[in-house]
């Protein structure tokens, strides 16, 4: 029945709409109209049919052979898709490497040369197919990627995820400045191809479906690799088409020197972005390790939001980033990969990460006489419910589309995916196995606990 207009999910469906409350619902139906990729009811312990279900949903009567239903299994759950708010698409071609390198020392060692080879259209017609592949397969539904500066490989790169089919912000890379000449642009290249990219994305020439599922994005690869007159024009085209923005920002010490150095009449390195129209409630600022409290201010005023990608901050040594204090601030938080900075394209890696950093982070302060949490920061560990939000809900939110996506609740789009703890290989041990879980009061501690080890 794949023809069918409409489908039921029936089984447990989890997600996080509020930031640390976790929301099972262990036997409901769940409707989804296919033309629309919108979820049109949820009903919890479900008496009807499913052809029921949709006819009551939509009001109008549903024939049986419009409806497919979809039954889970007592150790599958549906909830909404993952979320990775800071990816490089190009990076996976030395995923894992140089992790012995500082971020300045590792740019300039591997990232740059790998990234100017995809000069090379063809490449990038092999290799970004093998890419999503990957990442979709990890249950991201929705991603903010970081091309490189070449316009037909980026083209390239929005095709191969709408031929995929997933949802998906592309930027293509501006670098006018310090920057080696193999990998380099002129400041009017720079501004005329993102103007370029821009139009091919949203072109008349792509249907409206296509223009929901792939957005451009205006990128700046961060400060020191832009000029003067770069900014600028990228802060112009990013109010012309009021479309997102996305950078680095305070990432690793010597980074930010360098910043500084190349806007030294700047108060700080978030203020350069501002400056130019960069930093708006549609930014998205990856890391953010090292802001300081007027840069937070800052950050909290413009409406701007936060990728936090601890498992690259690990690897690459640049530090542990607070976001219980980002958060107590007001400032939107989600999750990054950061591939190749990070080791994995997976979200559930940097849900485990960001619980792991939130407790070093604690131990760190535990340990020192002088080190204290800072204003509105806490010490209190980040929980699994915490974390599953901020994969999705707080990803949505980060991403501008908490409206439309991150929680499986009527009138959003369908981005799910469904979870099977049972799946060949599994690193959730089964019920019997675990009398926590076996004997636990309720279904829902039941699944509480499960999602914990999942």
């Amino acid at each position: 029945m794949a023809s069918a207009q409409y489908a039921v999910f029936l089984g447990c469906i989890v997600d996080t709409p509020v930031m640390g409350q976790l929301r099972v619902r262990t036997n409901s139906a769940l409707g989804v109209d296919r033309s629309t990729g919108r979820i049109i009811g949820v009903t919890e312990q479900p008496e009807l049919s499913s052809a029921e279900l949709v006819s009551a949903w939509v009001g109008r009567t549903v024939a049986s052979e419009a409806v497919e239903s979809v039954s889970l299994t007592a150790d599958q759950f549906l909830m909404p898709g993952l979320i990775d708010t800071h990816t490089h698409a190009p990076q996976f071609a030395f995923l894992g490497i140089g992790h012995d390198l500082p971020l300045m020392d590792w740019l300039n060692k591997y990232t740059f040369k790998h990234e100017s080879e995809f000069k090379d259209a063809d490449l990038a017609r092999r290799f970004y197919k093998d890419v999503i592949a990957r990442i979709v397969r990890n249950g991201v539904t929705f991603a903010a990627y970081y091309g490189t500066i070449h316009l037909e490989s980026n083209r390239v790169l929005a095709q191969t995820i709408r031929q995929i089919g997933q949802r998906a912000y592309v930027g293509k890379v501006c670098m006018d400045a310090n920057s080696p000449a193999y990998y380099s642009e002129s400041t009017e290249d720079s501004l005329r191809d993102t103007e370029e990219f821009i139009g091919q994305v949203l072109g008349d020439e792509v249907d409206e479906e296509q223009k929901r599922l792939v957005t451009p994005i205006i990128t700046p690869r961060f400060v020191p690799t832009c000029s003067h007159e770069c900014l600028e024009g990228l802060g112009a085209l990013a109010e012309k088409y009021q479309l997102p923005v996305q950078s680095h920002l305070c990432e690793n010490p010597s980074e930010i020197e360098f910043a500084r150095s190349c806007f030294p009449d700047s108060p700080s390195y978030a203020h350069i972005y501002h400056k130019y129209g960069l930093l708006n409630s549609r930014t998205i600022m990856a890391h953010c390790v090292h802001l300081s409290d007027s840069e937070i201010a800052l950050m909290r005023e413009s409406k701007a939001s936060i990728s936090h990608c601890p498992n690259s901050n690990f690897s690459l040594g640049s530090g542990i980033a607070d976001i219980r204090r980002f958060i107590s601030e007001g400032i939107p938080v989600g999750l990054g990969t950061d591939v190749g900075g990070g080791y994995t394209p997976s979200i559930l890696d940097a849900m485990r990460m960001a619980a792991a950093a939130n407790r070093a982070l604690i131990a760190f302060r535990r340990d020192s006489s002088d080190s204290q949490p800072a204003q509105g920061s806490s010490d209190k560990p980040l929980e699994a419910a915490e974390a599953l939000f901020l994969a999705t809900q707080g990803g949505a939110r980060v991403m501008g589309m908490d409206e439309q996506l991150g929680s499986l609740d009527a009138n959003k789009l369908f981005d799910a995916i469904v979870v099977d703890m049972n799946a060949p290989n599994s690193p959730v041990p089964p019920v019997d196995a675990t009398p926590a879980v076996r004997d636990a009061e309720c279904p829902d501690e039941a699944w509480r606990l499960r999602l914990e080890q999942f």
